[in-house]
């Protein structure tokens, strides 16, 4: 069944979902398809200026298996993480399972966003993910189509334009980096500090970027 959800356009949102996949890559251009191997994800309260839940799984790949030695020492992700993790479909469904927890999914539930560093997770790895292990993307909850780029509120508030990610987005705001970057988990926690940042200086968390099912790609 279809799980849409409100049109929250012009909503400022107090809980977000910071979402940093991480996926296989290798020197030069990535694998076809490009699968995920690290599903983070962190709750933040604006009210609270605080994560009060994470949710973490690694991903085992089905049509790479073999993780590249690029890919490990660019996110410290192991083959061993990774040989023993549920596929991509069962981690989905745990993470869907998760926001029902958190009271994100579900009757009665509390408007959120999810919040991304960029465009990418949500336009380019999701649905081509998803066409990889022949998920039908337009049955997933309509949350996952519509999010905040928080590369634009940072952008909106320090009038930065281009040629920034993560670290500069740290330093600019004063803030130090913690565990490691390009590894999930540290990734989505980092974000939420700069969503905190960014919220005392007074951005407001509306969405930036909706995906319509139109445009998902094909089942395969």
């Amino acid at each position: 069944m279809r799980a849409d959800a409100p049109d929250r356009s012009g909503t400022a949102f107090d809980l977000l979902v910071i979402l940093d996949f991480e996926a296989t890559c290798q020197e030069g251009a990535p694998p076809d398809p490009q699968e995920v191997i690290e599903f983070p994800s962190v709750l933040v309260s604006l009210r609270e200026r605080a994560v009060i839940a994470e949710f973490e799984s690694f991903v085992r790949p089905v049509h790479h298996p073999r993780l590249t030695p690029f890919c490990s020492q660019l996110t410290s992700i192991t083959q061993a993480d990774v040989e023993g993790a549920p596929t991509f479909p069962e981690v989905l469904a745990a993470h869907q399972r998760w926001l029902e927890g958190e009271r994100l999914l579900g009757p009665n539930a509390d408007p959120f966003a999810f919040v991304t560093c960029g465009d990418w997770d949500l336009v380019t790895m999701l649905p081509a993910q998803c066409a990889a292990a022949d998920i039908d993307i337009t049955t997933l909850p309509a949350a996952y189509r519509r999010w905040i780029n928080i590369k634009q509120l940072f952008a909106a508030v320090t009038n930065k334009r281009k040629g920034f990610g993560m670290p500069t987005m740290l330093r600019t705001l004063g803030l130090t980096l913690e565990g490691r970057h390009h590894r999930g988990i540290d990734d989505c926690r980092n974000i939420a500090k700069i969503a905190v940042a960014l919220r005392d200086r007074g951005a407001r968390f509306e969405l930036t970027s909706t995906l319509p099912a139109s445009r998902y790609p094909p089942l395969p």
